[in-house]
């Protein structure tokens, strides 16, 4: 609150008029823009607060941008297709920070100058939208087929929209294209960081819970949208009346902010278990009507996303259902990848991705107008010509490749097992014995904090400052100390192999509570001692059912990755002291292990703050200790995708999709 009332005191002045055409000169850059270099031939028109009626009757609020004929002034005449983005953060943030404007989360001016209309609305709850807010419901959808075909409407449109937006207006493009039917104006979107299954990806892997990311989010994220909207409402406002209109939208909105059921995930009630709530919001749910309605759909994101797991998934469930499989099922080795889906998974940050910190910054706005100048003008670019419609960058040595199946191709099965001394290796130990850990819920210095609760913000300072990354995120011996971790590490190896893909985890354990947190985590420890984290997975034990239906498993049988219900039907509590396998999903990566390196696995019972199981559910974990039991008939193992190094994929030369 008090940064709403800052900017409610700092933006005093009007700067333009609500529903006239403001008018930007087409050869300046914005300051700290990231646009493509070549500008393109049109000006940028601006339109504020054009209303757009919702078959309840609610206004949604939208901004306009349109080319504008840079020797008049006036708006040009087109026609241009229309590019759409549907934000809870406040629909005019491009204005002020080019940076989002540059990833289509506001006013994208390179869009804009290479001959596109630019819309961007307030959802409902929101900004200076009416109607209540709830975390993208159903009912979004419904207003977002409404706004898609007002916006095919517009003057000097061709009829053709897109829609480009990160995070939450990435989910919400996929949730509208798959519910929006066939035969929509809808021909193409571009979501950026969307999650695939939002309870699995974020809000509570493995079944724990953690009401601190939903309390952030409503703390820290949708006051934005309010700060954005009184800076909207004063400098495009005419009068005191127009000012109290607009602010007393603000004021409403920010009353339904706590509708995010972070209070219940807490006190463990239904929102605490992956129901209709949850479904309702995952992607997942709809990549079959995503094909069905014929809508081409680009997805960019990172290994250190907090949706780390959602795009793989994506990516697999869309191919197979263009290829008439379950959106359920890994795809299959040599399955044929349509073109009209496409993946871009680089090394990034939740926050990260094409900001010019990043270390490898994807030009977001060059591939928008390839992917849009294809799919809404019907140009000829080649974006459909390949077969290969996959690319992803090895974390270790930032080599970008190209390939068509998700599980990677060349990428098998390997079962380690973990023995006595702590060791990881190929054998089954034939002598059983055990390693005891404790549960605890002490805060840790994890990559986690980053990718979970920072979403990449910290990372992505250290990197403008021309600072070293934060040692939380590239050495976590800390995290490996006793009483609530250990670890077991192969031999150096002799010859470099890469993990890559989904990795699962087979533990054999006793337990003297009547429930366990499991958290497992992937490194890459180097001859010094440093031990890089890969990747890292959570499950709490009372959710270790599986459902073998979606369980992914290799024509061998050997599990790929787990599925756990999550539900309250599917909770069972372990009997102290007796044994139970707990099968933990790691989440996918890829990243080369040098030679001379070694692979380590480390199970432990924590990653707080990043991870904090409910109320509920720490009432049934405290006290316990875990018996890790290993060799014999009792064998833990992790089963890592170990690839040859080039083994993935050709290598990727494509300047704008593999920086």
């Amino acid at each position: 609150m008090p940064s709403l009332i800052r900017a409610t005191a700092l933006l005093t002045a009007s700067l333009t008029t609500a529903g006239s055409l403001a008018l930007a000169p087409p050869s300046t850059a914005l300051p700290g823009s990231t646009a493509a270099a070549k500008r393109g031939t049109y000006g940028v028109g601006i339109t504020h607060n054009v209303p757009i009626t919702m078959s309840d009757g609610v206004e949604l609020e939208s901004n306009i941008y349109a080319p504008t004929d840079p020797a008049t002034g006036k708006e040009a005449r087109g026609p241009f297709p229309v590019v759409l983005t549907l934000t809870a953060y406040g629909k005019d943030q491009g204005e002020s920070d080019p940076e989002r404007g540059d990833l289509g989360m506001g006013m994208d001016r390179d869009l804009i100058e290479h001959g596109y209309i630019h819309v961007t609305v307030d959802v409902r709850g929101t900004g200076l939208s009416g109607g209540t807010w709830s975390f993208t419901q159903p009912r979004e959808s419904a207003d977002g087929a409404r706004v898609v075909k007002w916006a095919s409407k517009l003057p000097h449109s061709n009829g053709t929209v897109g829609m480009i937006g990160e995070s939450y207006a990435g989910i919400d493009q996929m949730l509208l294209a798959g519910r929006i039917g066939a035969g929509s104006p809808l021909k193409a979107i571009m979501p950026i960081v969307p999650t695939d299954d939002i309870y699995r990806d974020a809000l509570a892997p493995g079944g724990v819970t953690n009401p601190l990311l939903p309390a952030l989010y409503v703390l820290a994220n949708l006051p934005l949208s309010e700060q954005n909207a009184v800076s909207e409402a004063l400098k495009t406002a005419r009068t005191p009346a127009d000012i109290a209109r607009l602010l007393s939208s603000v004021i409403g909105n920010l009353g339904a902010l706590g509708t995010l059921p972070a209070a219940e995930i807490a006190a463990g009630g239904p929102a605490a278990y992956d129901g209709k709530y949850w479904r309702e919001r995952s992607p997942h749910n709809v990549l079959g009507g995503i094909v069905a309605n014929d809508v081409p759909t680009m997805i960019l994101g990172g290994w250190r996303d907090a949706f780390q797991r959602g795009g793989p998934n994506l990516y697999a469930g869309l191919q197979n259902a263009a290829s008439g499989r379950s959106v359920n099922a890994p795809m299959r080795a040599g399955q044929k990848a349509d073109p009209r889906f496409q993946m871009i998974y680089g090394d990034w940050y939740h926050n990260q991705l094409g900001m010019p910190a990043s270390p490898d910054r994807l030009k977001v706005n060059a591939l928008a107008l390839r992917w849009f100048d294809h799919w809404l003008k019907g140009v000829d670019n080649g974006v459909t010509a390949t077969s290969t419609p996959l690319r992803t960058v090895d974390k270790t040595t930032g080599a970008w490749t190209r390939g068509a199946t998700y599980p990677f191709a060349g990428a098998e099965p390997t079962r380690m097992y973990l023995g006595a001394d702590h060791t990881l290796g190929a054998v089954k130990p034939a002598t059983t014995g055990s390693d005891s850990i404790a549960w605890t819920n002490t805060p840790l210095c994890t990559p986690s904090v980053s990718q979970f609760l920072l979403l990449g913000s910290d990372q992505n300072e250290l990197d403008k400052a021309g600072l070293p990354p934060s040692p939380c995120n590239t050495d976590d011996r800390d995290t490996q100390k006793a009483p609530h971790a250990t670890t077991y590490t192969t031999a150096p190896l002799k010859r470099p192999r890469v993990i890559a893909g989904p990795i699962s985890t087979h533990i054999r354990a006793k337990v003297s509570s009547l429930d366990s947190q499991w958290v497992v985590r992937v490194e890459d420890v180097a001859p010094d001692g440093t031990s890089k984290p890969l990747s890292r997975g959570a499950l709490l034990g009372s959710q270790r059912a599986l459902d073998s239906g979606r369980t992914w498993t290799a024509p061998d049988g050997t599990t790929l990755m787990p599925y756990h219900p999550h539900t309250a039907a599917s909770t069972s509590y372990a009997k102290p002291g007796t044994a139970h396998s707990y099968e933990v999903e790691v989440f996918p990566t890829q990243a080369t292990i040098k030679a001379g390196h070694r692979i380590r696995l480390t199970v432990g019972t924590n990653d707080s703050p990043a991870l904090i199981p409910s109320v509920a559910q720490t009432t049934k974990l405290v006290g316990g200790v875990y018996d890790i039991q290993h060799g014999g008939t009792e064998a833990s193992y992790v089963q890592l995708p170990l690839a040859a190094p080039g083994s993935n994929g050709a290598p990727c030369t494509d300047t704008v999709a593999c920086p």
